[in-house]
């Protein structure tokens, strides 16, 4: 746990937006969870950036899985308990954005305790545009998702919606007011709902001004050393019309109470009416709240804070200021009393109520048996003396903290008793029968009331052992089952693996022969071979752009090859997925298989059959066909040679046919040549200055792509 604390703090929400794109934006879609698409938990579907992983690790392994596995809402009663999961939630932290929702769903094998999870990361734009974006976004996964019970349609539904929002970066609104909430909405929210409200917003700065002031605007240094820090969470009114308005109201009112560098989660369920706020690193019991109702975690509005005029009148001044739209940081008096930080119950929270419980047992005997037995007057007198004290003002509310004063009253009684017997005249030692028997049952009956307490003290302590003995079997069960199931998984991921490798064997087999078939289709005739029908033209090339916005040049042969290598954007046109490691649309498309590229040129083919003329098909270029269109260009006439990775298509200079990059950038599969089994690439890339490579079709390279032409058979 220290190691994860340690590299939350130092890369959660701090990705660097230029590792994924030059403009500095970047939109990622992830999913994890159950869907019965799954026989059990979802692959790892999307989990691109490092704060996916650790919102993973944290929200759903660790959260949500530990509060599952200790049993915490299972104990809850049904008053106390949300039905089932519908969130969503917003973690922030210094300009970058993760958003998610989750619902109640089930495995493959209708297992129901786990829920389904959707999340977007976004950087390099503002948290309103975020919103607005991700809200429908989420919302429309989460009814497409729950229609389907395929792995494959998750996948592909996941696919489509990463990529319009990424087709929507572009046009991102990138600056502006970091969460905007209009001045109508803040008006309503702080002044529409009546005094109770305002008393709420009240109690709210109350308690956050001792619970956050360590995380304070210009306090919390994330470098600093973090291993001892603790999240800090309170449950607030789901202030706002919808919960657009409701994010982004409590966004801005927090970060007048903690620092932006403070990783802040927002968690809403859909159909109820309050929000969690959690500032710093979340652990399990931190995600109590997600299925607790105020009847087992209070909103800090209800709860009945003394308020001193001091801090009264400053907090009422603060609210006046934010509702005119000002956002600096609260600056609040300190409360004359310390407010305790609301928390969830800890896993073995009933312990500390029984210990509570037997305290105040045993301080109710022993005040009893210390009150004096002497006679009714003499106690008639003690008690005269007590009701004599002038009272006090007693404002300390906690149970815990009110026994010792009944007991230190208790011990004070004696002493005035004691006074008063001593002040009385003596009388004549005669004892009454009906006190001396009244005597011996009050003696009695203290006896067995202190009986029944050690009683009852060894039986609650020998259930709580057995319980803990229990729960302590209960968790070696559950270990047990997890690995029993870690190693089925394995076994079924090694025969899958097994089945996957025999098919890809089996397909190249097949596809071998089609491949040499279509290589002698496809490599021109040469019918009247005259040097001009080679030789470069002295003018431009004709040109022609398809459905995708491939650009494609004509050749002296009659054959049309791509102006540029195939790039990333026209790649996820036609298969709705990217295997690069550098993303941008106008890169090239690598660490494609050669198999992937023939797979790409067939659905290109199938995509654009309408328009083609007959017997026309997109296709690797075979060895002799990329030789032609290379038109002898060689490494030394190459303006950029080397570089540290691909580069946008079309920056260096054409060559003759006006073709870009057919030296540099990526190697480029032909559909022929090779050593063995292996294929021929050519052309060099942005590391190498060599022409021509062989290598596994299957294998994939993050220098390795691909250019189409468009052949007749």
């Amino acid at each position: 746990m220290f190691f994860i604390k340690q590299t939350f703090f130092k890369k959660f929400l701090l990705e660097d937006a230029r590792r994924f794109s030059p403009s500095g934006r970047y939109a990622g879609l992830a999913a994890f969870g159950k869907h019965p698409g799954w026989d059990d938990h979802v692959e790892d579907l999307g989990l691109e950036t490092e704060s996916l992983i650790l919102a993973k690790t944290l929200f759903y392994v660790n959260g949500i899985g530990g509060q599952i596995d200790s049993g915490a809402w299972e104990r809850l009663e049904p008053a106390q308990q949300l039905p089932a999961f519908k969130h969503v939630f917003l973690w922030q932290r210094s300009g970058q954005f993760l958003i998610g929702r989750l619902w109640s769903s089930s495995d493959g094998k209708g297992r129901k305790r786990y829920p389904m999870v959707v999340c977007l990361h976004f950087i390099g734009v503002t948290l309103g545009w975020t919103i607005k974006q991700a809200l429908p976004a989420l919302a429309e996964l989460e009814d497409a998702l729950t229609r389907t019970n395929s792995a494959d349609d998750v996948r592909t539904l996941l696919n489509r919606k990463r990529l319009a929002l990424r087709e929507a970066l572009p046009s991102a609104q990138i600056q502006g007011e970091y969460a905007p909430v209009s001045p109508e909405s803040l008006h309503n929210i702080l002044q529409n709902s009546g005094g109770a409200n305002r008393e709420g917003f009240l109690r709210v700065l109350y308690q956050g001004k001792s619970q956050l002031a360590a995380l304070a605007p210009g306090k919390f240094n994330a470098r600093a050393q973090t291993a001892g820090f603790r999240a800090q969470q309170i449950r607030v009114p789901a202030s706002g019309a919808n919960p657009e308005q409701a994010l982004l109201f409590w966004t801005r009112f927090f970060l007048t109470q903690v620092d932006p560098s403070v990783p802040l989660l927002l968690a809403l369920p859909l159909e109820a009416n309050w929000l969690d706020v959690t500032a710093g690193e979340p652990e399990s019991h931190e995600f109590f709240c997600l299925r607790a109702s105020p009847k087992a975690v209070p909103l800090v509005s209800e709860v009945p804070y003394t308020l001193d005029d001091a801090f009264r009148s400053g907090a009422t001044t603060f609210l006046e200021r934010f509702q005119s739209g000002d956002t600096k940081a609260a600056d609040l008096p300190s409360p004359a009393t310390e407010t305790v930080p609301l928390a969830p119950p800890a896993k073995s929270g009933w312990r500390k109520w029984l210990g509570v419980g037997f305290f105040l047992i045993f301080a109710g005997v022993a005040a009893y048996i210390l009150v004096p037995r002497n006679q009714q007057h003499q106690k008639t007198a003690g008690a005269a003396e007590t009701n004599a004290e002038p009272s006090k003002p007693f404002a300390q509310t906690d149970a815990a903290t009110s026994a010792p004063a009944k007991i230190e009253t208790a011990k004070a009684e004696p002493v005035k008793s004691e006074a008063a017997r001593v002040n009385t005249p003596k009388e004549a030692p005669r004892v009454d029968p009906a006190i001396e028997a009244a005597r011996i049952a009050e003696e009695k009956k203290n006896a067995d009331a202190m009986a029944a307490a050690a009683k009852l003290k060894a039986e609650t302590e020998a259930a709580a052992k057995e319980k803990e003995q229990q729960a302590l079997a209960e968790q070696a069960r559950i270990a047990k089952e997890k690995q029993i199931a870690a190693q089925k998984q394995l076994e079924e991921q090694q025969r899958k693996e097994a089945e996957d490798a025999a098919a890809k064997k089996k397909v190249a087999e097949d596809a071998k022969p089609k491949m040499e078939l279509a290589a002698a289709v496809v490599t021109p005739k040469p019918a009247d071979p005259k040097p001009a029908d080679i030789s470069p033209a002295s003018g431009p090339r004709p040109e022609m752009t398809n459905s995708i916005g491939m650009v494609l040049v004509s050749m002296p042969s009659g054959i049309w090859v791509g102006k540029y290598e195939v790039t990333q954007g026209e790649y996820r046109k036609v298969m709705w997925s990217n295997p690069s490691k550098s993303l941008n649309d106008r890169q090239p498309v690598e660490r494609v298989t050669w198999s992937a590229a023939n797979a790409f040129c067939q659905k290109l083919t199938e995509k654009e059959r309408a328009k083609l003329p007959a017997g026309s098909v997109y296709s690797l270029p075979t060895q002799k066909q990329w030789e032609e269109f290379a038109a002898g260009q060689k490494f030394e006439n190459v303006s950029s040679q080397l570089a540290a990775g691909p580069s946008i298509v079309g920056q260096g200079s054409a060559n003759k046919f006006g073709l870009f990059d057919v030296l540099g950038n990526v190697w480029e599969w032909c559909l022929d040549g090779g050593t063995g089994t292996d294929k021929l690439l050519k052309g060099g890339a942005f590391d190498s200055t060599n022409y021509d490579l062989s290598m596994a079709p299957d294998r994939q390279m993050p220098n390795c792509g691909f250019r189409c032409v468009l052949v007749s058979h």
